[in-house]
């Protein structure tokens, strides 16, 4: 987990918005561990998919590799 991307719980609603807005900034999933919101990377860690937030408004400069995310034709054959 990202250290410098640990960020404490908001107590008010528009701080929510704040945090989803900086935490989508610096990385694509995050997950909830007790009183703190901190920046994973399922692909390095053992990590229940269900648990992951993924931030749909992240732009990585690469594709991610990761179980939690796949890329391609959804259904297609």
């Amino acid at each position: 987990m990202y250290k410098h991307g640990d960020l404490p719980l908001p107590s008010g609603s528009s701080s929510g918005q704040k945090l989803s807005q900086t935490i989508c900034d610096e990385c694509a999933f995050h997950i909830q561990v007790t009183e703190v919101i901190a920046c994973i990377h399922p692909e390095e860690l053992d990590v229940n998919c269900a648990t992951v937030i993924f931030c749909n408004s992240f732009q990585p400069s690469q594709e991610i590799d990761s179980p939690c995310v796949t890329f391609g034709n959804d259904g297609a054959e």
